[in-house]
């Protein structure tokens, strides 16, 4: 990096952590100075004085390394969803029952992120490693063709019509293989708790585990649009999958209700 680049990433929050403390160590010596010795308490008072003070001077500091720290996460964030898109298409459909993150979907705390492993194990075990690896192929593309266009939009990406019939041929058969309810929720369960991410130190999730509710909540998200689909369209879907299809696809999501 040059003397005329700006830091990035960690580097910048690094460069501002090391400004404000050379500031501030530059008042204490002054201070110190002038008066001789500085109590703890009047240590306090110039620490929240000078807070005070520099935080209007920095502000457009703050925001910069704000923003240059943001595209830097974006960027590492699509770059790891590019090798892995479908993953990242299916799980927006229940993001929002993860806990809150900032610049990341979350909301109701229901789920742990921690799901996720094992979540992405699962439906490669359902739906077969040719059928995941082609899906894989084929979201890279949508991916792809939205960047092209309008950037990291995943709001767009997630309605796009190829997405949705993706994701509805993949769900199909997922909702295929849990025919046999009782027993394929308790593989979904088993397989899903085996494989959790590791926690943080001291995470409020570290003893988070999956259970029969999360994984009806879970299945009832990502089939909703399936579902608006089946209420919707039902002849468009009967005509592409076939009445049977159909037909057990709508026993799952009953199932479920009753959940």
């Amino acid at each position: 990096m040059s003397s005329n680049e700006a830091p990035a990433g960690a580097k910048a929050c690094e460069a501002i952590a090391n400004t404000m403390i050379g500031h501030f160590t530059t008042r204490l010596e002054v201070e110190a100075a002038k008066r001789g010795a500085l109590s703890a308490a009047d240590i306090r008072q110039l620490a929240e004085s000078f807070m005070e003070i520099e935080f209007t001077r920095f502000q457009s500091t703050y925001r910069r390394s704000y923003d240059t720290c943001s595209a830097t996460r974006e960027a590492k964030q699509w770059e790891s969803t590019r090798k892995r898109p479908f993953d990242r298409v299916l799980m927006k459909s229940f993001a929002h029952l993860f806990p809150p993150r900032q610049g990341d979907d979350g909301g109701q705390g229901l789920l742990s992120r921690r799901v996720i492993p094992g979540f992405n194990l699962a439906i490669d075990k359902m739906i077969g490693p040719a059928l995941y690896e082609q899906c894989q192929r084929k979201s890279q593309a949508i991916l792809d063709r939205h960047r092209a266009n309008s950037g990291h939009d995943w709001d767009a990406i997630h309605a796009d019509p190829e997405t949705h019939a993706l994701t509805n041929d993949v769900l199909i058969v997922v909702a295929h293989y849990f025919a046999n309810f009782q027993r394929r929720r308790e593989w979904f369960l088993a397989l899903v708790n085996s494989h959790l991410a590791k926690a943080g130190p001291e995470a409020a999730d570290t003893h988070w585990q999956l259970t029969e509710h999360g994984f009806a909540e879970l299945m009832r998200a990502l089939f909703a649009d399936l579902r608006a689909a089946l209420i919707a369209s039902p002849l468009v879907l009967r005509r592409r999958y076939g009445d049977h299809t159909v037909e057990t696809v709508e026993a799952f999501l009953q199932r479920l209700e009753r959940e």
